[in-house]
């Protein structure tokens, strides 16, 4: 009996390696904060500062659910969520330069690439 793979048993198996199951409820969360977010901005004022904080808690967990149910990476769904509540966090301090987008976009990626794996 041969204990050594062959170099095609070895691609074989390399090539068929599964990707792990998304769970269809961070899609669910995303879904119906969609909906949350619609309900909450076409109902209530937009200058109670209560409603403007759960406006952009509601905004950040549906975007790192919706986020982690397409990439199934945690650290992604984090940055990726976080860009956007900042983006709209700027747009709302009337922050509008294109400059400021550059530099959000180019700090996130930097982030990207200082925290993944060598």
């Amino acid at each position: 009996m041969n204990l050594k793979r062959t170099n095609m048993e070895h691609l074989i198996t390399r090539f068929h390696h599964r990707e792990p199951q998304r769970n269809i409820t961070w899609l669910l969360v995303g879904i119906s904060g969609i909906s949350g977010l619609a309900w909450l901005t076409n109902t209530q004022n937009p200058a109670n500062p209560i409603f403007l904080l759960l406006f952009f808690v509601i905004l950040f967990f549906t975007a790192y659910s919706l986020t982690f149910f397409i990439t199934n990476i945690v650290r992604r769904s984090l940055l990726v969520s976080g860009g956007l509540l900042i983006f709209f966090l700027l747009r709302y301090l009337d922050l509008r330069e294109p400059l400021y987008i550059v530099l959000l976009v180019a700090s996130l990626v930097s982030l990207e690439l200082s925290s993944q794996k060598r």
